[in-house]
């Protein structure tokens, strides 16, 4: 009996634990919970490094592409003082073009490399969305939905395969992070929190302008989280809109000298309303139902036009939408937040301030769609908590597939030049810009009757396109239809005064027909517009060896050499001087360093040859045209056989 009542004793005392195993118990259940949320975020990276894979395998596209990295000189070398400088395609981001630097010290041209930085920035950011979310919504499901939702959607492929818009993804990475601080610093209250976001907000602005947009969300938040308005929270805010403001204005003012703003008098303001409202609501269509993207967005009617009036229907839905959703305030501040967020962020793009030809552009909808996206999330965990799991569990699931294999179709869309523009085309055939690419690439694989189609069409949906007149002038001169060509390119001009490229073609034109005046006008005033242009030099130069003007000529061409030191026609053209004044040594010099630059140019031997044999040296022009004649040179090959015996 006494065991018996010592075991039930012993019973009783397991059922009270002690405070401390409680506490371990519950440590334990938490760190499993924890783990769960944690192998379910690993699942979505893995999910969304799977759907964005074929971008390992895309090149470099010149759209772009080139500008910022293939004929880029800022990223050959890391120099901070000229990266912080200067402006690169009408924008002002240093740290992209420091990150494109880092990248080219690593990876040369290897494309691979680029697309894979692009990869796992966009991986790090769905890790942010996920914190993001779960710190405004304490709820790890909720950031789990937004967070991959945010990692698969098809209209992220433009940032994510766009080699070009790596500064897409590091304004995002430093934008989140910031805003991140921000919800902790509101959450704990120290100081650092608020310095760290402060400075990673400046980082995301140097990365890309639109950044900018920050200030306004944290008094979203601020809003969104109760935090009571009074001077102190007023003036957290104080220097990250005066950061705001200052790159806002650095952005307007390099977007203004490149011309990429439109005068906003081409549009009115009531059709700005108007065209901003179309791309608000299809912007949020498409993040919905991502039906036919492209990587070009006209506007829907040509900028002349009268606005037909089934496009007022936008404007309506904007404003329906903006009073439900303060309607909705009345219940919850969830969808004021989350569309606030949207609506924040997509502001700067609306094309209120008219920059470029495109009405959208799927890459601007990045950072906005996390607002949709929280409360796609929100609106998973109402249902998932109403017991309606089978159809969440349906509905996740056919998003989640739909989303995963547009977003790898679409990725391989953004493979080349030809797929992307063939794509475009498809869904939009009456895109200039689109022909006028895919003319550029026929003309540089000398299809050029492809390439006159396509510059043809261009011009007929756009008869005021300067560059397509420009091309289809050089393709024209490719087939020796000068007449037609001079024509193409004084249009160009005509459209373009200060267009250098028309200039150096038509006078490359008439110098071949030996139109040495009008030759000499063109090269001028190139020079007029672009001091430092070496090639309008150097064919300057030809022009007045034509003319037999030598002192003229050679000043032009040492001017081409001085402006680019690996100048081989400049160096080969000083060769041709000194040749015909016969001072054979100092063009035997002229010569020599022409084939250091480019050591099998059969020309550049053979008159080496003529100069050595005229100076005496019989040995050394046998060598030389021996070796021109190897390279090809058939005058060569019968100096050899009547001089070299």
């Amino acid at each position: 009996m006494l065991k018996l009542k010592l075991m039930k004793k012993s019973h009783g005392e397991n059922k009270k634990q002690s405070p401390r195993k409680n506490l371990a118990i519950e440590v334990k259940a938490d760190n499993s919970e924890k783990l769960k949320y944690y192998i379910a975020l690993a699942v979505i990276l893995f999910l969304s490094f799977l759907v964005y894979s074929p971008v390992l395998h895309n090149h470099l596209l010149a759209w772009d592409d080139n500008i910022y990295i293939k004929d880029n000189s800022l990223i050959y070398s890391i120099n901070l003082k000229e990266i912080f400088s200067k402006n690169v395609m009408s924008n002002y981001h240093p740290i992209t073009i420091l990150t494109f630097a880092i990248e080219y010290h690593f990876f040369g041209l290897n494309e691979t490399g680029y697309h894979a930085v692009n990869l796992l920035l966009h991986l790090l950011n769905v890790i942010l969305v996920f914190y993001t979310v779960f710190y405004l919504s304490n709820k790890n499901w909720v950031a789990l939905v937004a967070a991959l939702l945010f990692g698969i959607h098809p209209m992220h492929v433009e940032s994510v395969a766009w080699a070009a818009e790596l500064k897409d993804l590091l304004y995002t990475f430093f934008f989140l992070a910031s805003y991140l601080f921000y919800l902790r610093y509101l959450k704990e209250q120290h100081k650092k929190l608020y310095v760290f976001a402060l400075l990673l907000f400046l980082v995301s602005l140097l990365s890309k302008a639109m950044a900018a947009s920050l200030p306004a969300v944290l008094i979203l938040t601020d809003y969104f989280k109760e935090r009571k308005v009074n001077i102190r929270t007023l003036m957290e805010k104080v220097p990250f809109i005066l950061l705001a403001i200052i790159f806002g204005i650095v952005a307007i003012t390099a977007q203004k000298s490149s011309g990429a703003i439109q005068d906003i008098t081409v549009l009115s303001f009531p059709k700005r309303i108007i065209f901003a409202s179309y791309g608000f609501i299809t912007y949020l269509w498409k993040l919905f139902f991502p039906l036919g993207l492209s990587a070009f967005y006209p506007y829907p009617i040509k900028i002349g036009e009268d606005i037909p009036p089934q496009f007022y229907v936008y404007l309506v839905l904007c404003i329906g939408l903006v009073v439900s959703v303060f309607y909705s305030i009345r219940f919850t501040k969830k969808i004021f937040f989350g569309l606030g967020f949207f609506a924040i962020t997509i502001f700067l793009v609306l094309q209120l301030l008219p920059v470029g030809r495109a009405v959208m552009a799927d890459r601007y909808s990045y950072i906005p769609s996390i607002g949709i996206f929280y409360l796609a999330g929100e609106g998973i965990n109402i249902l998932w908590g109403k017991k309606l799991k089978l159809p969440v569990v349906v509905l996740l699931s056919v998003f989640t597939l739909f989303f995963s294999v547009k977003t790898y179709a679409r990725c391989r869309v953004w493979k080349s030049d030809m797929t992307l523009w063939n794509d475009v085309i498809s869904q939009n055939e009456n895109v200039p810009v689109a022909y006028y690419n895919r003319g550029i690439i026929f003309m540089d694989e000398k299809q050029n009757n492809k390439a006159l189609s396509d510059f043809n069409r261009a011009i007929e949906l756009d008869p005021n396109y300067v560059n397509a007149y420009n091309n289809r002038g050089i393709v024209l001169m490719n087939e020796k239809q000068n007449s037609k060509a001079v024509d193409d390119l004084s249009k160009a001009i005509e459209l373009n005064p200060n267009l250098i490229n028309a200039y150096i073609n038509r006078g490359l034109i008439f110098l071949n027909e030996n139109q040495n005046d009008k030759a000499l006008d063109d090269f001028s005033k190139v020079i007029l517009l672009d001091p430092n242009n070496s090639q309008a030099y150097n064919n300057r130069g030809n022009v007045f060896f034509n003319e037999k003007k030598f002192d003229n000529a050679l000043d032009d061409f040492r001017k081409a050499i001085t402006l680019n030191p690996n100048y081989f026609q400049a160096y080969f053209n000083c060769g041709n001087v000194f040749y015909v004044e016969k001072k054979y040594g100092q063009a035997i010099s002229n010569y020599s360093k022409a084939i250091e630059l480019e050591g099998n140019n059969a020309n550049a031997y053979y008159y080496r040859g003529w100069a050595y044999y005229y100076s005496g040296d019989k040995n050394a022009a046998c060598n030389d045209m021996r070796h021109a004649a190897s390279l090809g040179n058939q005058n060569a090959a019968k100096v050899v056989s009547q001089i070299c015996k």
